[in-house]
């Protein structure tokens, strides 16, 4: 069996209004996927991260495909490093391309990805609603967080995650709002973008504590590793961070050193499901919970369902609750529901782990067109 051809389209979807974390201003949305056919007709779905989407393209035609085209598409873990080798290639086009080969292989087999990952612990899980951004007209105002926080409650999550970073009293503020909506019904995460230093951070932890946060995530610049473990050692929540690591020595030296509480490697923007395999090892053996950053479009959630029900409860090999909350991206997205022939839904406050083949999921290709960029 060979790999016969590989397709990109590059994709941008523009949300009606930007909104903001701490950092950054979204104006789109923007993901390549990637679809790998072998001989026999069968295909597999991955994505690569990136604003340039065209360029990614770009870089599949002419450099993943003659590499690639001809190959074993069982050979994984061979062609990872085949097309890795190569200086200056986005680690983002590795990871969507490795995605796609192991949605292949599965599809080819017949079964779902945890069958071959070593079966499933667990049947389901909780997401989270992963938005709340900045989009006040107002920077003082709290109303569209509220009316946000409101709607992710009437959908029946139980926990959520909101933007912070934008400045200590303000924070506060918005955090005091959406508390004082959710109570103890709902618990509540926040993420800073990695806007604050050590000092902020110390500043804020007591207020956090009080407020019973679940976890600060991406408090600090992500590299400050000396500053993450001080601020471990005196916090009373879990510290989450390690979205913005693509080297598997920085997941190393970072689960390794004990920074932080959660590590949260990004499937396609560390290359794809086998360095994945590799990082949940690590964090496994080091004690450490992970719990995946998913900020996609169509696949990776369905992916990260996939791999993170093939391991087992951190907290204890004998516990088959599952520990960890998947990533449900809440912010403005039309893809994430357009391009799927069978979205994932929300049963209860909880997710099921697709039982089809591959990923489990299908990308309705008549609905590309509304979003390729030409």
């Amino acid at each position: 069996m060979k790999i016969a051809e590989i397709k990109a389209y590059p994709l941008t979807f523009i949300p009606p209004k930007p909104f903001y974390n701490s950092v950054d201003k979204h104006y789109s949305r923007s993901v390549t996927l990637i679809k790998i056919y072998s001989d026999c007709g069968t295909y597999g779905w991955g994505e690569a991260y990136g604003p340039a989407v065209a360029g990614m393209a770009r870089i599949i035609e002419t450099y993943i495909k003659e590499r690639l085209i001809g190959e074993d598409p069982f050979r994984i873990e061979y062609l990872w490093h085949k097309i890795q080798t190569k200086k200056g290639l986005p680690i983002g086009v590795l990871g969507g391309v490795d995605m796609a080969l192991w949605d292949l292989k599965c599809k080819i087999l017949g079964v779902p990805l945890y069958v071959i990952l070593g079966g499933k612990f667990f049947d389901e899980f909780e997401p989270y609603g992963s938005g709340l951004p900045f989009k006040e007209v107002h920077p003082d105002s709290t109303e569209e967080l509220e009316k946000e926080t409101l709607d992710l409650m009437s959908h029946g999550f139980k926990a959520i995650k909101m933007k912070i970073g934008f400045g200590i009293e303000r924070d506060k503020k918005r955090i005091t709002r959406v508390k004082e909506l959710i109570g103890d019904r709902v618990d509540l995460l926040v993420d800073a973008n990695q806007a604050y230093n050590i000092s902020s951070c110390l500043e804020l932890l007591p207020f956090l504590e009080e407020m019973k946060v679940k976890w600060f995530e991406e408090p600090m610049p992500w590299h400050n590793f000396t500053s993450y473990k001080k601020l471990r050692e005196r916090s009373n929540i879990a510290i989450a961070a390690g979205e913005q690591e693509n080297n598997m020595q920085g997941f190393i030296s970072a689960i390794q050193d004990q920074i932080c509480d959660i590590i949260q490697p990004d499937i396609p923007a560390v290359g794809g499901i086998t360095p994945m395999k590799r990082i949940a090892a690590i964090a496994f053996a080091n004690n450490i919970e992970l719990h995946p950053h998913i900020f996609g479009t169509v696949i990776s959630l369905p992916a990260a369902l996939q791999f993170m029900c093939s391991q087992p409860n951190y907290h204890s090999w004998c516990t088959f609750k599952p520990p960890v909350m998947i990533e449900w991206d809440t912010n403005p997205n039309s893809m994430a529901r357009k391009l799927l022939k069978e979205p994932l839904e929300l049963t209860d406050g909880m997710v099921k782990v697709p039982d089809k083949p591959g990923f489990g999921v299908d990308i309705n290709e008549d609905a590309l067109e509304e979003f390729i960029v030409k």
